[in-house]
């Protein structure tokens, strides 16, 4: 009987492979070849899946993408408290844990490819306007909820999220000494604290008072 091969977790694998590779030598030393050699693979089977080392890296960034998203889903029922849920939310998105840290640090160094890479632009545009909605979404739920000022702008406070959400991840990809989790939870609790009510505000994931 010939052997059954799951080709999803073959990916997976690969994916991995991927950012263990990044992650230790830097994006450039992702060739085929060499993540082949991560993987205990020969160069030959991962062409059968990539051929070229680009497939490879956006393939890498969309299960990253997913991951994120399994993350969210876990979270999605955490509170019906606008609050607590963008926090919650918040904090299973940034880098306060190894695997998202390394999601992230995978992020950082595939963003040089946006710069030379239509694939990979194209790609980082739709990932970013989906996070904008989420965020949207979010800093509107606290709107409607009462919590913040009648006329918040929607969005230009989703623009202001989703740019703090950007540099915060950055800063703990590239400088996560001074930027602790602990730090990062104090600025993000900062952050939505300002947009709401005095009334609505507490330390983190405290529910509404």
């Amino acid at each position: 009987m010939p052997k059954i091969v799951d080709h999803d977790q073959r990916r997976r694998e690969l994916a991995t492979a991927v950012w263990r590779v990044v992650r230790r030598d830097g994006l450039g030393a992702a060739s085929v070849r060499a993540v082949a050699k991560e993987a205990g693979w020969s160069p030959s089977s991962v062409q059968y899946y990539f051929a070229t080392q680009d497939e490879l890296l956006t393939f890498a960034m969309r299960m990253t993408v997913e991951g994120a998203d399994e993350r969210l889903r876990d979270e999605a029922g955490v509170s019906q408290d606008p609050r607590v849920l963008a926090l919650a939310m918040l904090e299973r998105l940034l880098p306060l844990d190894s695997d998202a840290r390394i999601a992230t640090e995978l992020w950082v160094a595939f963003l040089s490819r946006v710069l030379v890479d239509a694939e990979a632009r194209d790609f980082n545009a739709t990932t970013a306007r989906e996070t904008s909605e989420l965020f949207a979404g979010l800093v509107g739920g606290l709107r409607d909820a009462g919590m913040t000022p009648a006329q918040i702008d929607l969005d230009v406070e989703t623009d202001r999220l989703h740019a703090l959400f950007d540099g915060l991840s950055v800063q703990v990809a590239t400088d996560s000494e001074r930027m602790t989790p602990e730090r990062v939870r104090a600025v993000v609790v900062a952050h939505i604290d300002s947009l709401l009510l005095p009334e609505h505000r507490g330390a983190w994931h405290d529910p509404p008072r």
